[in-house]
Parts: structure tokens; C-alpha cells; sequence
């Protein structure tokens, strides 16, 4: 279209430049005419186009959008935009507040790509569940490479999302008509033979581990599926107990949970790692009890990989309890260790000590030497911390430069005071930053049952006593002390 559009511009003018002549000549003006005629036929049939894309626009199921470079909504069309209420000048962004693709948006943005297939959530109000939805957009570059904006689609796939849910349900109603097919099959008698087969054939296209066990635990079949979880063709898997193929660091696990729950018919679940695959699975087995109505006797395991979903959860938790730059515990964690801890004390009646420590020096280093040098200021000191403790000892990253650190089970007052004064000495030690520098350390001591018994007065006693010893002059310890009561403030 660009191209014919040029080509009549340019005969255009040409007409134009021998115009009287043109006007003067007998067909001067049908030439004229025609020209007229098929330039407003072109122009016609472009705003036709424009037409049918602004009307397919309307009624798509799509979202269609374009914004400026500030992230704000310059055009919008579809039946979502009116379902989600959009407007015009709305940021995008802030329609998405959490999502797994979030950061996958971000550095699509940030670098000025294009993003294909994202699934982010979006909250249209708090009263309402979150919606997924999956979007595409392009850059918008102006002649010069500058940022004008995006442009994309948008596509609702909460449906999909809640399918997800529903394939769980239909999963866990699957594994139990599965236990009840596998159970009639040991009651089939050879005029069943033919039903047995399809049975088998179904259970070997589950997307599930399935193993038929005798009475002693050895498995008598093990389907496809269990095959390729566990690493074991099916024949080499006939005769070997259940148990082989559990990881050592499970084992005794699930051999405890089997044996207690041996004489039990009901469905348990379990979730362990698989010996020849290092997998983790999540199962449930039913025991066939034999009794007079049903002469069968061993076990039915169903099993399915959850290696994905438990490496997700376990990658969450640690984002959650740990300091990303220190690998020490976070604020989070450490409230839940003191509240363990000071338990453990008062059960087993032990004194248990808190230090407060902040860094002096540190926001001039920081300042000079930038936050890359703070940060490596930082990581020297959690590990120069962490190295003198013991084990069963807490160090935590509490923000900033400050840190916390748990002593349980320590003999007495003088001990704890002991542990503090060497930790100032390690601290005090030259730091390998970009030029050797030197900090010190104010460090705060509470003791429990001495001064108080309960954590939040014995974090809020650590931490006064570390201003204490900022106040008096930086780079010493000091004991927590109530404060004094002067002659005449009594009642």
C-alpha cells in the first residue's frame, strides 16, 4: 500500500507540473478526472481497512494495546478492556503487581524488546481473585531508535489456570479409581482375562508411577511410567523389594511410615526421593489386607514426580528466610530461631544469650569506596562472624550493618561476654577491600533468664545496650543494664 501510495503521489505531481497543458489538451481533464478517481478509490479502500481492523479490534476476545514510553495506555481495544474497565492514561504496569514472568517483563522492557507468551496476574480489585493473563508486545521506535512505546495483545487465560486446579482434583480421583481397578484385577479369574488386559493397557497410560507389590513389599509390576521415574526397566523391577527404590537419605524414613501403617487398608501419602533417579516423588499406597472376602494380599503405590514443584518451594522459602548478599539468616528466620531457642532454654533450663552488633566505619566506606566495596564489607564480616560461632549458634543479617547473633545452651554471663569481646577482635582484623581498611564493631548483650524472659524484650534489651556502647565512644561490648531508679522516683 506504502508503495502504491508513492507512485501515485509522484504521477500526481508530474500531472500537476504540465497542469495547463493538460487543462488546454481535449483529454487534459479526463486525465485529470481519472487520476481524482483513482487516488479516491485508494484512499477509500485504505480507510476500509482501517475500518475493519478497528472494528475486528472491538470485537476481539483479545485485549489490543499501544502505550507511550511512559507505560501509559494510549489505545486500547477488545471486549477485555471494557470487562477490566481499562482507560486511557492507566500505567500498565501497575496492573501486574506479582507474577512468576514479572522479571522476564522487566528486562524485556528495560532493554526495549520484544516479549512473547508472558503469564502474569492481574488485579482488577481487592475483593476479586486475581485473573491471569497471557501478553505479547513489540517496541514502538521512532526514526531516531527512541523509545515511543509498546504495542501488543493481551489474552485472558484464567480458565486455563483454573484448569490446573481441576486437573489436580481429576488426578487424585484418577489414582483411586486406578487402586480400585488394580484391586479387581487381582479378584479377575481367567473368564476376565480380556477385561484384565484393557484395565492394564489404561493403567499403563496414566501420566503416573504405578507399582503392584505382594505381600512382602516385592514389586510384581511396575508400569511405564514407574519405569522412567525410578531409572529401572520393567524387568530388572520384578522381584525387588519397594524399598530399593527409595534414596538412602529416605529410606527410613518411608520404611517407618510402611511399617506403622502396614495393617492399616486406608490411602496414605508420602513424599521421598528415588534411589535411581534422584527424583522426588509424592505417593500414596493402599494395603490390600486378605481376609475372607477378599483373598488378595500386598500393596498398590501410585507415585508422581514433584522434583519441579519442591525445587520452586524450596527456592521460595530461602528467598524468604535468607539475606541474598550474606547468605545469613533474615529478620524473618531469625524471629523464628530466637522463639525456638529461648523454648528450648526454658525446657531444658539454660541460659541463652542475644548479641547486637552494628558496624562502626561502615557508611564512610560505603560512601567513599561505593556500595560495592560496602558489600564486600558486608559478606566479610557475616563470614568472619559465622566462623567464630558454633554450629548450634544463629548469626543474622538484621539490615544494614546491623547483625544479630544467638547463643543457646551458653554456661553463664561471663561466657556470652567472652564470645562478644572476640568477635569485636575478629572485626577489628584489616578487611581485603580495594585498599586494606579497618572497622570496629559496637556490640550489645542481653541474657535470658538474667534480664528478661521473653524474646521481644530480650532483642529490644540487646539492641539498647548496642546503642550504649555507639554512645560510649564505639568499639566495645556492653551488658545490658535496667535502667537506674533515682532518689524520689518512687511512688
Amino acid at each position: 500500500m506504502r508503495r502504491w501510495s508513492i507512485l501515485n503521489l509522484s504521477l500526481l505531481l508530474a500531472l500537476l507540473g504540465y497542469g495547463n497543458y493538460l487543462l488546454e489538451a481535449p483529454w487534459g481533464a479526463f486525465a485529470i478526472a481519472g487520476l481524482g478517481a483513482w487516488l479516491g478509490g485508494e484512499l477509500a479502500l485504505r480507510d476500509a481497512t482501517l475500518q475493519r481492523y478497528r472494528d475486528f479490534a472491538k470485537v476481539s476476545n483479545d485485549l489490543l494495546w499501544e502505550t507511550d514510553h511512559r507505560g501509559r495506555f494510549t489505545d486500547l481495544n477488545g471486549i477485555l478492556a471494557q470487562i477490566f474497565k481499562l482507560r486511557i492514561g492507566q500505567r500498565w504496569r501497575t496492573l501486574f503487581p506479582k507474577a512468576p514472568d514479572l522479571a522476564v517483563l522487566n528486562a524485556a522492557t528495560t532493554a526495549h524488546r520484544p516479549f512473547r507468551n508472558l503469564e502474569l496476574s492481574i488485579q482488577l480489585s481487592p475483593k476479586q481473585p486475581p485473573r491471569w493473563m497471557r501478553i505479547n508486545g513489540i517496541p514502538l521506535l521512532d526514526e531516531s531508535g527512541r523509545l515511543r512505546g509498546y504495542r501488543g495483545t493481551a489474552l485472558d487465560i484464567t480458565p486455563h489456570w483454573q484448569a490446573r486446579e481441576a486437573l489436580h482434583t481429576h488426578t487424585t480421583r484418577l489414582e483411586r479409581e486406578v487402586v480400585a481397578a488394580a484391586r479387581e484385577l487381582r479378584l479377575a479369574n481367567q473368564e476376565l482375562a480380556e477385561r484384565e488386559r484393557h484395565l492394564r493397557t489404561l493403567i499403563n497410560a496414566v501420566p503416573v508411577g504405578i507399582a503392584d507389590l505382594d505381600i512382602e513389599g516385592h514389586c510384581r509390576y511396575l508400569n511405564p511410567v514407574g519405569c522412567t521415574l525410578t531409572n529401572c526397566p520393567e524387568q530388572a523391577a520384578w522381584g525387588r523389594h519397594f524399598l530399593d527404590f527409595v534414596h538412602l537419605d529416605s529410606r527410613d524414613y518411608v520404611e517407618f511410615a510402611w511399617d506403622i501403617n502396614r495393617a492399616s487398608s486406608q490411602i496414605h501419602w508420602i513424599e521421598f526421593r528415588l534411589r535411581g533417579s534422584g527424583r522426588w516423588v509424592s505417593a500414596c499406597w493402599t494395603h490390600l489386607i486378605e481376609n475372607t472376602r477378599q483373598p488378595l494380599s500386598g500393596s498398590i503405590v501410585i507415585f508422581f514426580d514433584v522434583t519441579e514443584a519442591r525445587h520452586k518451594d524450596q527456592k521460595l522459602w530461602i528467598q524468604a528466610h535468607y539475606d541474598p548478599l550474606t547468605d545469613l539468616p533474615n529478620r524473618s528466620l531469625f524471629r523464628e530461631r530466637l522463639e525456638q531457642a529461648l523454648s528450648r532454654a526454658k525446657r531444658e533450663h539454660q541460659h541463652l544469650a542475644l548479641l547486637w552488633i552494628d558496624l562502626d566505619g561502615f557508611k564512610a566506606i560505603n560512601d567513599s569506596l561505593g556500595h560495592a566495596a560496602g558489600d564486600g564489607l558486608l559478606q566479610q564480616a557475616a563470614m568472619r562472624v559465622r566462623r567464630r560461632l558454633r554450629e548450634s549458634d544463629t548469626v543474622a543479617r538484621m539490615g544494614s550493618d546491623e547483625f544479630a547473633v544467638i547463643l543457646p545452651a551458653i554456661p553463664d554471663l561471663t561466657v556470652a561476654a567472652q564470645v562478644a569481646t572476640a568477635l569485636l577482635a575478629r572485626l577489628r582484623e584489616p578487611l581485603t577491600l580495594s585498599t586494606a581498611r579497618h572497622i570496629s564493631a559496637s556490640i550489645g548483650l542481653a541474657l535470658y533468664p538474667l534480664h528478661t524472659e521473653t524474646a521481644e524484650a530480650l532483642v529490644q534489651f540487646a539492641e539498647t545496650a548496642m546503642v550504649a556502647a555507639k554512645q560510649a565512644g564505639k568499639n566495645q561490648v556492653v551488658v545490658w543494664q535496667p535502667p537506674k531508679v533515682e532518689p524520689g522516683d518512687g511512688s
